[in-house]
């Protein structure tokens, strides 16, 4: 038998008279068994609908706890920011790629430990890693534990979610240790997961409205801009893909494939799926790839077939659609002497050497450790990673006056994609048509004074 409780619930606290508007805060005052509680809250309206729940919980004799000082009632676990957000993801994980079902269960795992009553003690050691394991993995059977009674225990109801409480969550999740934010992608994937999932409560009338929307803190604006001014040239790619070439390790492999990046504009992920029987590589002049696809490696807890890697459609497209891309006559000598040196394994013109599909791990390492020694630190191009290649494919095409279409078509977005993201090649465009127009301004005049 529980034994017998006093809750008092006191009159609506109200901010002096002077206080300056941004920074009233209108008090809700109770006691449980002779310990005070108290939530703050920007709206009267608020908080007189907070105070009014208590006094009705009171009314009806519902026992309060003892830790969080709410009453019970408000507390089952289907209703808490844990259980609900585990129920979301696993109705979206079956529609969703690996990578998507990755990054959501990471924001997830990061921020549902703050999210937690006032008064919960502190967070288990080891429940970030839990939460991956086991808590955001659908499917996964959760055994009785110190994590799961925690997060059942203490996890915030949804009705008690206030932009008070997100706004410090999202800050904390979009900091990085040493105290800078994260990158503005991460940024925004992170607040916009964290939305989703209170849109869908939301929906599903297990809130009224999703205090999401009453956020001050906004995610920092993403800049799609490349910075051309860094990019590798031409030369720069040629020397790369040499000097991995001729390694006499494993590593060598990975030549030719940082060549079809950096000379035809594909993905990183698009030229890991790459088939020799998609491939036509004449004696002579241009080549053709006919891509069908991308392999992505989002880690085997996250992909439906419980492998690390996972064989998808091309991006912004349908599972059946193919794109052709055409392949310099130089690229298309570098990869007839890559399937010369590494015969094809399972059809695909990439494989690491065990013969599986390549990985970000795999071309990483080596182009980690090899561009380290061809560009060490303190050179303009130290900072460069695999994916700048594929930009300097772009800006060449730009450069070279290819129609803007067939330049989006060949990488596989759109041309209003790609007027954003090389915004700073279209600068230097600019310039050079100012000059030119400022030479035939010349020429004709002098014609004109001529005659």
């Amino acid at each position: 038998m529980n034994a017998p409780q006093r809750v008092q619930v006191f009159g609506l606290g109200e901010p002096p008279a002077d206080t300056p508007k941004d920074q009233r805060r209108y008090r809700v005052r109770w006691r449980v068994d002779g310990q005070d509680r108290m939530r703050r809250f920007k709206l009267k309206a608020e908080a007189e609908r907070y105070r009014s729940m208590l006094l009705v919980a009171q009314g009806e004799g519902v026992r309060f706890d003892g830790v969080s000082g709410l009453p019970e009632t408000w507390q089952k676990s289907t209703d808490t920011w844990w259980s609900w957000s585990r129920e979301w993801l696993g109705l979206k994980w079956g529609s969703w790629a690996g990578h998507s079902r990755r990054s959501s269960a990471e924001t997830l795992a990061l921020i549902t430990p703050y999210l937690v009553r006032p008064g919960a003690p502190t967070v288990p050691p080891e429940l970030r890693s839990w939460l991956l394991s086991y808590g955001y993995l659908p499917g996964a059977e959760l055994r009785d534990g110190v994590e799961r009674s925690w997060l059942d225990r203490f996890s915030l109801p949804l009705v008690e979610l206030r932009p008070g409480n997100l706004e410090p969550a999202l800050v904390a999740v979009t900091t990085r240790l040493d105290g800078q934010t994260t990158a503005a992608t991460v940024s925004r994937r992170r607040r916009n997961t964290v939305k989703s999932v209170l849109t869908a409560a939301v929906r599903r009338d297990l809130i009224k409205v999703n205090p999401m929307d009453r956020l001050e803190w906004k995610a920092p604006k993403r800049s799609e801009e490349i910075d051309v001014s860094v990019l590798p040239s031409l030369v720069d790619v040629d020397q790369v893909v040499r000097h991995v070439s001729n390694l006499t390790t494993p590593g060598a492999r990975y030549g030719a494939f940082f060549a079809v990046m950096g000379m035809a504009g594909l993905r990183p992920s698009e030229v890991a799926a790459m088939r020799v029987a998609d491939l036509d590589l004449p004696d002579e002049g241009w080549g053709l790839v006919m891509l069908r696809g991308a392999i992505a490696t989002p880690g085997a807890r996250y992909t439906a077939s419980a492998e690390a890697r996972e064989h998808k459609g091309l991006k912004h497209r349908s599972s059946s659609s193919v794109r052709a891309v055409p392949l310099p006559p130089d690229l298309v000598t570098i990869l007839r002497a890559h399937l010369e040196r590494w015969p094809a394994q399972s059809g695909l013109v990439f494989t690491n050497r065990r013969g599986d599909p390549v990985a970000p791990g795999n071309y990483g390492r080596v182009w980690t450790r090899e561009t380290g020694r061809l560009w060490p630190k303190g050179h303009p191009l130290a900072d460069t990673e695999p994916y700048d290649l594929r930009h300097t494919a772009a800006t060449l095409m730009i450069r070279a006056g290819v129609p803007l279409p067939e330049v989006a078509r060949r990488l596989g977005h759109s041309v209003e994609i790609l007027l954003r993201v090389y915004a700073g090649v279209f600068e230097d465009e600019r310039n050079r048509s100012n000059e030119a127009i400022e030479r035939e301004f010349d020429r004709q005049r002098s014609s004109r004074r001529v005659h």
